[in-house]
């Protein structure tokens, strides 16, 4: 049975470029699953489906985000702004 808590019920997006979205898995389902914290997980939109994919941490992932973050800091920080 799925249970619900106020820990979980919000997602922490890392990035999104194009059709995909990188987000960070919260702790407590880390912990439940098994999952080093920090896991993060990409989900595409492609031919009318989401495919997930989780992605262990990593250098090699660390520095994508980074990348990508900066590389679109102005539309996050617009996004943000719009959140508030």
């Amino acid at each position: 049975m799925l249970e619900t808590t106020e820990k979980t019920n919000e997602l922490k997006t890392v990035a999104v470029q194009k059709d995909t979205w990188i987000l960070e898995v919260p702790p407590e389902v880390c912990k439940n699953e098994g999952f080093a914290e920090g896991t993060l997980i990409s989900l595409t939109l492609k031919n009318d489906s989401i495919s997930g994919v989780y992605l262990k941490p990593s250098k090699e992932i660390e520095d994508f985000v980074s990348k990508v973050v900066d590389e679109e800091l102005e539309y996050f920080e617009e996004i943000k702004q719009i959140g508030d």
